[in-house]
């Protein structure tokens, strides 16, 4: 394990190594759902962006979050920077970030994995991501 300072820690690698291979399952699945499946690298692309954590720490693990397509995500980001919290592009941004989110927890489950909202493990963190774990 690596000690990054701050009390974090990553996992052993045997438990990154699982978590690389569970990202890839995830990933896959949502492919065959017909969802864009994204990594980390790809994050100015719309669609599924699987990620891990390497953490060792209740926060750690798979995580996917709905990208929507670039252009509605910088709008609702340029509105957030100017303090117009209720405009209809932040809203509807989040619309569309919540469904999804039930959508890959749905599609996800269906493919054999437990697939949760993450805020239900770690509040307000993740509070559109969905945690991912092998059953």
């Amino acid at each position: 394990m690596t000690d990054h300072g701050f009390d974090h820690r990553d996992a052993s690698e045997a438990v990154a190594t699982e978590r690389v291979a569970l990202a890839e399952r995830v990933r896959r699945e949502l492919a065959l759902a017909g969802l864009p499946a994204l990594r980390s690298d790809q994050d100015d692309q719309a669609g599924a962006l699987v990620e891990v954590d390497v953490g060792d720490d209740a926060e750690g693990g798979v995580f996917v979050d709905w990208r929507p397509d670039p252009v509605l995500t910088r709008a609702a980001v340029d509105l957030m920077q100017k303090g117009r919290y209720q405009a209809s592009e932040i809203a509807y941004n989040g619309a569309v970030r919540a469904h999804m989110q039930q959508a890959i927890i749905g599609i996800l489950r269906s493919a054999g994995l437990q697939a949760d909202e993450a805020a239900a493990f770690d509040g307000d963190l993740r509070p559109l991501s969905v945690r991912v774990s092998a059953r």
